[in-house]
């Protein structure tokens, strides 16, 4: 018991002077991946979602993204709030009034959050939160002639209501909040720029996008011999701008705009026997950008899918079919999907499954742009040759097929599975073409800051699985997937790679509660294999060249600590990326490396 008092000392001690000494190290800028369509243990998390409401009429899915943040500071006792965009579904789950969390990280990282809500009722959940995530430092450029650092400072803001409202029957969800995310654009070639004296001035710009998102969604309490439904509406208005301050341009770009709008129902009826159930979902998913994004301008989506289902105790099955319409650019795309999805299980710990079925993934202006925050939008003009805005052409996945075997053993959950999917127009980041600039004497100049996009169409393979375990005082996930991709672009020429994709992906995370008032985390991820392809044109030859290059493998590790001082006062304590990889997410774009932050929480 002594010792136990003695290793709480310690650790108290360690989380506050953690604030007051630097180490020599970096912040950490965390790689987030979300899944396609494989099945799933436990729910992946995004920072921004596509503007659907009904999970069961949804056609549009994001594909696998990833994007540059620190890791948030771990809220390990009770800390539950309604995230950005996401509509809470559990049932009447209330939360305590409210929290206000505070901390900072090496070299200048602060992070606030901040939610309340009412106290717990029976009828109305009502809340407001806010949070806050900025870097202020430099990273080194990726070269060998080159030794400085340039600006890769980032903030992040989110704010937002929402609302919970229990009535007689039916639950309505009300969500209402606004984002804003500002970058530097620093993923220059170093050694170009330390080759010539007159370049020694860096490049510094800056990219701003904003997203307002409000989300309504009204849901009846599904009960045997009833009938079943919901309705959903969304809106997300997305915008984005750069500012240019380097050696050719000295402005800010022109603001790129999309609205979206999404509605969505679903309606369905049990039958006599209660294990059966018809139903038919729906959904129409508008988008609108303005003409310096887009000349095309408007995307329209339309869905339905009728399907007859089965579940008792054993046996599960979903029979249906998709019809969707998709128009673009003065073309209409008509698409019929399967629906189908049959699960028997054989004992608790024995349930195998087979999934066929085929859908659209939406690549819009907000999905790109937070996928891969530097990619290329605005018009880039320089000398004789130009770089011109997005194609935005949705990912057709024609035919999916997903094989699994779940099972639960007390505590233990696992999924074993594979998946096959046939595709096309599949989005790949490329860094931009090679831009003359004749008056200045240079033959070409490599912008490797901004990405253009590469539709390539093939097939995708992955195997995997999951593992879980949970109780009050231990718990642990992970999850390891294998991705095989056979491309070819637009133009049936097959592809080495898919660019910027992993072979593997890993990820682990374990909870352990040493006491009540002290808990301990730790985190993995790795990304194995990961190729980047620079499109090179050498004026003097008038040819492009392909140059292809294998990304550093990614073992970003991290631990936490979290200690209750009181009921209502903790501390936390974070590491990440405690290897100080230098790796990157996309091409040039290194992230830092490691860094210490540390910080309190009070409850109220």
């Amino acid at each position: 018991m002594k010792n136990q008092k003695n290793v709480k000392k310690i650790l108290l001690i360690a989380l506050f002077g953690g604030l007051a000494f630097s180490l020599t190290a970096q912040i950490n800028k965390d790689v987030e991946v979300t899944r396609n369509y494989d099945p799933s243990v436990m729910d992946a998390q995004k920072i921004w979602y596509e503007p659907t409401t009904v999970a069961d009429s949804s056609n549009v899915r994001d594909g696998f993204s990833y994007s540059i943040f620190p890791k948030s500071s771990p809220g390990n006792f009770g800390l539950s709030p309604i995230s950005s965009a996401k509509i809470i579904d559990n049932g009447n789950n209330m939360p305590g009034l409210g929290y206000i969390r505070a901390g900072i990280g090496y070299q200048i990282s602060p992070l606030l959050d901040f939610y309340i809500s009412n106290k717990n009722t029976e009828n109305v959940l009502v809340g407001f939160y806010a949070n806050h995530r900025s870097f202020f430092g430099k990273t080194k450029l990726e070269g060998n002639n080159h030794t400085e650092k340039v600006k890769s400072d980032f903030m992040n803001n989110d704010l937002g209501i929402f609302s919970k409202f229990f009535l007689d029957g039916s639950t309505v969800t009300l969500n209402v909040d606004y984002s804003r995310r500002d970058l530097y654009l620093y993923g220059l070639d170093a050694d170009i720029f330390a080759s010539d004296t007159w370049l020694d001035e860096k490049p510094e710009d800056k990219r701003a996008m904003n997203l307002f998102n409000g989300n309504l969604l009204w849901k009846s309490d599904r009960e045997a011999g009833e009938v079943f439904y919901s309705f959903g509406a969304s809106y997300q208005l997305f915008n984005a701008r750069d500012k240019y301050k380097n050696y050719y341009i000295n402005e800010k770009g022109e603001t790129m705009k999309e609205n979206a709008l999404a509605l969505s129902g679903l309606l369905g009826a049990e039958l006599d026997d209660e294990v059966q159930s018809v139903s038919i979902a729906a959904r129409a998913a508008f988008y609108n950008r303005n003409k310096a994004l887009d000349s095309a301008g408007n995307n329209i989506l339309l869905s339905a899918i009728p399907s007859w289902n089965y579940k008792d105790d054993y046996l599960s099955v979903k029979l249906g079919a998709q019809y969707l319409l998709d128009s673009y650019n003065d073309k209409i795309k008509h698409r019929i999907y399967p629906a189908i999805a049959v699960s028997y299980k054989i004992h608790d710990y024995f349930t195998p499954a087979v999934e066929i079925k085929g859908e659209t993934e939406v690549n819009n202006f907000r999905k790109l742009a937070l996928e891969n925050n530097y990619i290329l939008f605005d018009n880039y003009d320089v000398g004789n040759y130009g770089i011109n805005r997005i194609a935005f052409k949705n990912t057709n996945h024609k035919i999916i097929g997903v094989f699994s075997i779940k099972g639960d053993i007390e505590a233990f959950s696992y999924n074993v599975f594979a998946s096959y999917s046939k595709l096309e127009y599949l989005p790949l980041y490329t860094n931009t073409p090679m831009i003359e600039i004749a008056a200045w004497g240079i033959n070409s100049i490599h912008d490797y800051k901004r990405f253009s996009i590469m539709y390539a169409k093939g097939n995708k393979t992955s195997l995997g699985a999951e593992l879980s375990y949970t109780d009050d005082i231990f718990s642990v996930y992970a999850k390891a997937v294998y991705n095989k991709y056979r491309l070819k672009t637009e133009d049936n020429i097959e592809l080495d790679y898919a660019w910027h994709k992993p072979t593997f992906e890993g990820n682990l995370n374990v909870r352990y509660k040493i006491s009540d008032d002290l808990i301990l985390t730790a985190d993995a991820r790795t990304l194995l294999k990961r190729y980047a392809y620079d499109n090179y044109f050498d004026i003097n030859v008038n040819t492009v060249f392909e140059h292809k290059r294998k990304l550093k493998d990614v073992f970003d590790i991290g631990l936490g600590a979290e200690y209750l001082v009181t009921k209502q006062f903790s501390a936390f304590f974070n590491l990440s990326n405690i290897l100080n990889q230098k790796y990157e997410v996309y091409s040039r774009y290194q992230v830092p490396g490691f860094i210490v932050s540390a910080g309190v929480t009070y409850r109220f």
